[in-house]
């Protein structure tokens, strides 16, 4: 993959090129040098790849779903053959751990594919009910915004279903982590897809990110990020009556019940909120534990945060690495200090940059006590190495604290009784929840995504071929 770095180029109608604009360096945020860039290709390369995926549409959409999920199967095949080389390349663009990489930026996504084709040929294209056969069809040109945090499972998440479904995609991927989504193109191609099915487009959001969003010939938009950013990208879609899927983040909680085994779901909840140095929007961020068993959670988790050492995330044995970038490093200090002066005390971390490795975006892994409950880092995604411990009284009480966020994405329960947890995950207010430890990378067809702030639509599974397709009812 080393022939992917310098200048990310983008692919329309099944053809490379450098567009002409202005030029975003990518970082490596562990070395912090120039790994390459990448072009704000902005609205007239957008409209040229909407137009290119606009002619592709009819034939992919006619094409047979047997056809398109044996595509999806031949892509799963290269990208476990390319897997180590697309691991390094993302471990390297943002700063993941390499064992993290491995496991869930060419595992997961070559799981994603081959769960997407087994989800395609049971889903029902053609449905009897009440007298109408219901029709579904690819809906159209799909503009599919991603991350650089989970970078090729967001791109695979969105890209598989909706060719899956039998729709054509334009894929903006984020300017921090472009030359995976250059690989990911590759592959798809040399699994045999047709030219102008799947495009890629470089730039920022505020450029290329609005002009893709803002499209008229777009049938739906599928977005992950921010809150702030989710709202504008809706905002711009409603214009012309798009479609939107949104994953917005959250602020997960990790409720710890009486009845579990405290040092495994202490553990368990530290290494879920501090994954990828935090930077996940599923990150149990906020841990929820019994107010009586305050005083034996202390150790417990000061001694798990040692199970997280810092360092380069090329190195197998690390297991936190940087964070993207210099900016959401001193975005992260910033809520770290917000918390100190909100009367939170740092069970770990210094709220200082990391000294633990000579160079590098490092945060230590903080756990945060005695916040009061509308204190920002209580409330507020952080998506950094940040843990904030809240105590709770009785259920009820886990419950009401759990729930009293902006967020509602993910969460975790934690007891000694899988009914009783059950029960107690059924009375949150997210739109997935975690028993005693289960991955999320372990269910690809188990469908993701929020309410309230977080968002809506669902990604994975058949509801996430189910966004990208339109129903026709046929009456006779």
């Amino acid at each position: 993959m080393a022939d992917l770095l310098g200048r990310a180029g983008c692919l329309i109608d099944g053809e490379w090129f450098v567009p002409a604009g202005p030029v975003i360096e990518v970082i490596d945020p562990f070395t912090e040098t120039v790994m390459g860039d990448v072009v704000d290709a902005g609205a007239e390369v957008v409209d040229d790849a909407v137009r290119s995926a606009a002619a592709a549409h009819p034939a992919w959409r006619s094409t047979d779903v047997a056809e398109r999920a044996e595509l999806l199967d031949r892509a799963a095949d290269l990208l476990t053959r390319d897997g180590a080389a697309i691991a390094a390349l993302v471990s390297r663009e943002m700063g993941m751990p390499i064992s993290l990489a491995q496991v869930t930026q060419a595992q997961l996504p070559a799981d994603v594919l081959r769960a997407t084709a087994r989800t395609a040929r049971a889903f029902p294209w053609s449905q009897d009910i009440d007298g109408a056969t219901l029709v579904r069809r690819g809906s159209g040109v799909v503009g599919a915004i991603t991350p650089w945090n989970m970078p090729v499972h967001q791109i695979v998440a969105k890209v598989s279903a909706a060719l899956a479904a039998g729709s054509t995609v334009v894929l903006k991927a984020s300017e921090m982590t472009p030359y995976d989504a250059n690989a990911l193109a590759r592959i798809f191609l040399e699994a045999g897809l047709p030219a102008g099915v799947f495009n890629v487009v470089t730039g920022t959001g505020t450029h290329t990110g609005a002009a893709l969003a803002a499209h008229p010939d777009l049938a739906h938009v599928s977005f992950t990020g921010s809150v702030t950013a989710g709202r504008a990208v809706a905002g711009l879609a409603a214009a012309a009556l798009t479609r939107c899927t949104l994953e917005l983040g959250g602020k997960s909680p990790a409720v710890v019940l009486p009845d579990a085994d405290l040092p495994t779901a202490l553990a368990g909840s530290v290494s879920s909120g501090l994954v990828n140095s935090g930077q996940a929007c599923n990150a149990t961020t906020r841990l929820l534990i019994p107010e009586s068993l305050a005083a034996d959670a202390t150790g417990i988790l000061a001694e798990a945060v040692t199970h997280h050492p810092l360092g380069d995330p090329a190195d197998p044995s690390t297991r936190q690495g940087p964070l993207v970038s210099a900016r959401q490093r001193d975005r992260v200090l910033d809520y770290i200090a917000d918390a100190v002066a909100a009367g939170g005390h740092l069970l770990t971390g210094t709220g200082k940059p990391s000294d633990a490795v000579p160079t590098g975006f490092f945060v230590d892994p903080t756990i945060v006590t005695g916040l009061p409950e509308d204190a920002r880092a209580v409330r507020e995604e952080i998506f950094g190495p940040v843990i904030a411990v809240q105590t709770y009284t009785d259920v009820d009480d886990a419950v009401r604290i759990a729930n009293d966020c902006a967020y509602g994405l993910s969460a975790e329960v934690w007891s000694g009784d899988v009914g009783h947890a059950r029960a107690v995950a059924g009375r949150l207010d997210v739109g997935q929840v975690k028993i005693n430890g289960v991955r999320t990378r372990n269910r690809p067809t188990v469908p993701f995504g929020g309410v309230k702030d977080s968002g809506y639509g669902r990604e994975l599974g058949h509801l996430g071929i189910e966004e990208f397709t339109d129903v026709t009812a046929v009456m006779s």
